[in-house]
């Protein structure tokens, strides 16, 4: 029997030891973009909601166009070659109040959710109960409460399945070690960065954590100053608690960056330049033994 194919190949990647290139992000409804992304090497593509373009409309035809048909017929199975991820508007701790973005967000299909200024174990919980359904009593994984609402339609045709078999996939991993959804939240303020432990201790569907520059450059007193040493230093930091929980951490590269080095720094999701600007991935891809 064949083995079993994941469907979210950044999820298949990370569980392999393999570092995932990702577009960083791009802004919805940038049809032409997507379009040429879905032709590139990149492993996955977060669609951009939080900054502009919050619109379900628009987002639903953007996540269609990173579909390609031909690769996927190529692959013979229906794991996409880049994925779809989309970042949310609000930040984590508003999670609370805010549960029908996440709710209507995943209803549209993408495989993954990026959540902004992950900063307390309330809000990255209130994210989790968000993004699953409610399980079965006494499974291992019942906790916490799935609150996610049943809708049927666009997400398990967006992902080749029917809907008992996308009930069953669309889980938040690791904490189903199946769930093909993948959670990541950004971790761009001090306060994040002091109760990250705490986050990373209690709070298990967290799939990945991105170390983001900007706003906690702002944090910092730096004013977007994200080059800044001691800016340099906190990513760092980050970086070191992520491997201490063991849970992938995620970087972001400027064009001159060097991709090598935060490979070697233990950075397992890299955030490249754009596609019209490919060196960082290809050396990238190259430094990981992946440039075939």
């Amino acid at each position: 029997m064949a083995e079993k194919v994941r469907l979210n190949k950044v999820i298949d990647l990370l569980q392999r030891g393999q570092p995932v290139f990702s577009y960083g992000t791009v802004m919805n409804g940038n049809f032409d973009e997507l379009m040429a992304i879905s032709r590139a090497d990149y492993d996955m593509a977060i669609i951009e909601t939080e900054h502009q373009g919050f619109d379900f409309s628009t987002l639903r035809n953007s996540l269609q166009y990173l579909v390609n048909r031909k690769r996927i017929a190529e692959k013979g199975n229906l794991q996409p070659d880049v994925v779809p991820f989309v970042r949310v508007p609000p930040y984590t701790r508003e999670y609370g109040h805010n549960q029908w973005v996440i709710k209507q967000t995943l209803d549209l299909g993408p495989y993954g959710l990026v959540l902004p200024h992950l900063d307390s174990v309330e809000g990255a919980q209130a994210a989790v109960r968000a993004a699953r359904y409610p399980q079965l009593p006494g499974v291992a994984d019942a906790a916490p409460e799935g609150q996610r609402g049943w809708w049927s339609s666009l997400a398990p045709h967006y992902w080749g399945l029917d809907a008992q078999e996308y009930h069953d996939a669309a889980d938040v991993w690791p904490l189903d070690p199946d769930g093909e959804l993948l959670l990541m939240g950004i971790v761009e303020n001090v306060r994040g960065i002091d109760n990250l432990r705490d986050i990373l201790r209690q709070v298990k569907g967290l799939g990945a954590v991105w170390a983001g520059p900007g706003d906690l450059s702002v944090s910092m007193g730096k004013r977007g100053n994200s080059a800044h040493p001691e800016v340099e230093e906190a990513l760092l930091n980050i970086l070191a608690i992520c491997k201490e929980f063991d849970v992938p951490c995620a970087v972001g590269l400027s064009p001159n960056a060097d991709v090598e080095k935060r490979l070697e720094q233990g950075f397992r999701i890299i955030m490249v330049p754009p596609a019209r600007s490919l060196d960082s991935l290809s050396r990238g891809r190259q430094a990981a033994g992946r440039s075939g």
